[in-house]
């Protein structure tokens, strides 16, 4: 076979490429490790038994809302990211504004506090196995999202890992709100925003080896 017959061949042999294959892969990477990390928490730590109260209050709707929202967010970077120089690094930035967000009602919320209860708001008895419970859950969204990303193309990869680790970050911390009791703007811009942020750094230091192609 001569090179003109070589090409002949190539341009006359090629499978059409679904451009929404990779989304649907992402997709049900999301909805299903947020599933088994939600499995995963009300099986190790139970489900809160305030729940049906719970979802009747602001605070609750605030914190879902806002958690909800990063998931959201970050998974539209990280979708464009997947593709080789579609990354858009303004997507870090605007996932900042849920987050801007609490915090301004949580500063509401210590305004109306008097400075001696600021402590006890903070730091609620359980901040630890928050900080501790969000990183670990977020493993499942992590291993999974990573899986489908390595058969993609991100070419800005430590971005891409920071974006992989803010989805799987937003997906551990959902998953623990099945448990958490906590519901105040306060907790939730301290220590659930803290496992967030330890999670999307160790995508964004992670990322160059994780998802090499």
């Amino acid at each position: 076979m001569n090179t003109d017959d070589l090409i002949d061949f190539l341009s006359t042999h090629v499978e059409a490429v679904d451009p929404r294959r990779q989304d649907r892969f992402v997709a049900i990477a999301v909805f299903g490790s947020f599933g088994a990390a939600a499995l995963v928490c009300m099986l190790t730590l139970g489900l809160r038994a305030d729940m049906l109260e719970a979802m009747r209050t602001p605070g609750f709707f605030l914190k879902i809302g806002f958690l909800a929202s990063v998931v959201a967010i970050a998974g539209y970077g990280l979708r464009r990211a997947a593709r080789a120089g579609c990354a858009h690094r303004q997507v870090l930035v605007i996932a900042l504004v849920p987050l801007a967000l609490v915090w301004l009602a949580a500063g509401m919320e210590l305004a109306s506090l008097s400075p001696s209860e600021w402590y006890e708001a903070v730091m609620f008895h359980e901040w630890r196995l928050c900080v501790v419970a969000i990183p670990l859950l977020s493993a499942i969204p992590l291993t999974l999202l990573t899986l489908v990303l390595r058969e993609a193309v991100p070419t800005e990869l430590p971005y891409c890992g920071a974006l992989l680790g803010l989805v799987a970050g937003g997906i551990g911390a959902l998953a623990y709100a099945s448990y958490c009791l906590n519901d105040t703007p306060v907790y939730v811009g301290v220590w659930y925003a803290t496992g967030i942020a330890l999670v999307t750094v160790f995508g964004w230091v992670a990322g160059p080896r994780l998802l090499r192609w």
